[in-house]
């Protein structure tokens, strides 16, 4: 599986010399923006890389991910970060992740129960809870997936699907499809990112990973458009521009991941039946 993130660095190689040599094309703000974007993206790559050895690896990457954006998404919904909520996100990353390494629907019950005792009298409660079913359940619901190369594969194409519809819409497009949400998403970009992403799964299918199923590509690349408004609503309701500023042209690692929050439940369930 290594092979299909080594073929992803020649591509963003290719995309810093693409952009070296069509300079003039973007304007100041977006060559740097762009190029930040393409900088973090080799950082990703090697971080997958790493996750991609074992499983033990993988999940102990998400658990840092859902860490990450708990702390973000507190952070954009104006949530006070306490020992409690701290202790309460903790907890209930390590149970659902143990639940998903030991297969246990037990430890994940506990995991539900534990959140709803805690809980009862909190002022914060409703907010606490959509964080932490977004970030830990729906985002780690992909880890689920026993395929290893699977989980990779289909990392890398929602990745790739966000870049894909950045580059269209940014070249291409005209006609906005949440003006006040998100002004910058178009139909353009939306469409551009469906048909590139369609066509680069049927590349990796041949190549990487026989299992991908080319037909729900397009609701993929649907999904992580769906995921980025859904992020973008919560941006614009607490006048919030990023969810954060760990990652260099992209914001916060919440900003990142958005586009993995209802592909990651979608696939777990497809994968399961």
């Amino acid at each position: 599986m290594n092979n299909i993130l080594i073929f992803i660095f020649f591509i963003a190689i290719f995309a810093k010399f693409f952009m070296l040599f069509n300079k003039k094309k973007f304007s100041k703000d977006k060559y740097i923006n762009i190029n930040q974007r393409i900088d973090t993206w080799f950082i990703i790559i090697f971080i997958i890389f790493i996750a991609s050895f074992s499983r033990v690896k993988l999940i102990i990457l998400f658990s840092l991910i859902s860490y990450l954006a708990c702390r973000e998404f507190s952070y954009l919904t104006e949530i006070r970060i306490n020992f409690k909520i701290i202790f309460l996100i903790v907890l209930n990353i390590f149970l659902f992740y143990c639940s998903v390494y030991f297969k246990s629907p037990v430890i994940f019950i506990l995991t539900c129960i534990n959140t709803l005792i805690i809980f009862i009298n909190s002022k914060e409660r409703k907010k606490v809870l959509i964080i932490l079913f977004i970030c830990i359940y729906m985002l780690g619901a992909i880890t689920t997936i026993e395929n290893l190369n699977l989980i990779i594969s289909f990392l890398v194409l929602i990745e790739l699907n966000d870049i894909f519809q950045y580059i269209s819409g940014n070249l291409f497009g005209k006609i906005k499809i949440t003006p006040i949400l998100s002004p910058n998403k178009t139909l353009e970009g939306l469409l551009g990112g469906i048909l590139l992403t369609s066509i680069s799964s049927i590349f990796v299918k041949i190549f990487f990973e026989k299992t991908i199923i080319l037909s729900i590509i397009p609701l993929i690349a649907l999904l992580g458009f769906l995921g980025d408004i859904l992020i973008s609503y919560f941006k614009r309701k607490y006048q919030k521009k990023d969810s954060g500023t760990l990652l260099k042209g992209h914001g916060g690692i919440l900003d990142r991941v958005d586009s993995l929050i209802f592909n990651s439940v979608f696939l777990a369930l497809i994968y399961a039946l």
